[in-house]
This record gives C-alpha cells, sequence and structure tokens, in this order.
C-alpha cells in the first residue's frame, strides 16, 4: 500500500516578491515585444522603452501580488461586517452563577 500525499493547493510559489505567473508574464512580454519594437525602431530605443513599460509592469504585478486579500475584502465590507456583529453581539447572555 502506497500512502497518499497531501498537497497544500492554496500554495503559490513567489520568486522576486511575484507569483511566477506573474514573473513570466512580464519577462515573456519584454522578451517578444523587445523583438518586435527592435525591427520597427532602434535596438537602444526599444530596449530602454521596454525597460520602462515592463518595469512599471512588474511594480503593479509586485503590488497586487503582496496585498493581503483579507484586508482589502474586509475595506469593501466593512459596513456589512459591523452590522452582522452588532447583531451577533446583542444576542449574547451572560449569566453568573454562585
Amino acid at each position: 500500500m502506497s500512502k497518499r500525499i497531501y498537497v497544500n493547493i492554496m500554495f503559490k510559489p513567489k520568486i522576486w516578491g511575484v507569483y511566477f505567473t506573474s514573473l513570466f508574464t512580464v519577462l515573456g512580454g519584454f522578451v517578444l515585444s523587445l523583438m518586435i519594437l527592435s525591427l520597427l525602431i532602434d535596438m537602444v530605443i526599444s530596449f530602454f522603452l521596454n525597460i520602462g513599460l515592463f518595469g512599471g509592469l512588474f511594480g503593479y504585478f509586485f503590488y497586487r501580488d503582496n496585498r493581503d486579500e483579507i484586508e482589502h475584502s474586509s475595506k469593501r465590507s466593512g459596513k456589512l461586517k459591523s452590522r452582522i456583529s452588532s447583531y451577533s453581539v446583542s444576542e449574547q447572555k451572560i449569566r453568573i452563577s454562585t
């Protein structure tokens, strides 16, 4: 009999602070656009243009991948959560017996 190995499928590996999919999206887009733009304009200009464009995209992915999703979603539903918690707390009773 073989033992089953259970893996946490919620784990997403990161490198340089972003998920693999985000990193390979940026790197693949950089290489692809560098090839296309180098045919249309000068190589040095296309290189610096791509550095700026995909540096900004990497910054966006870094921000998106490192923010706390629970905190972000709680800001949107703050009023609803406070009302629900106030209703649930108001039904509690404390009984002190001696």
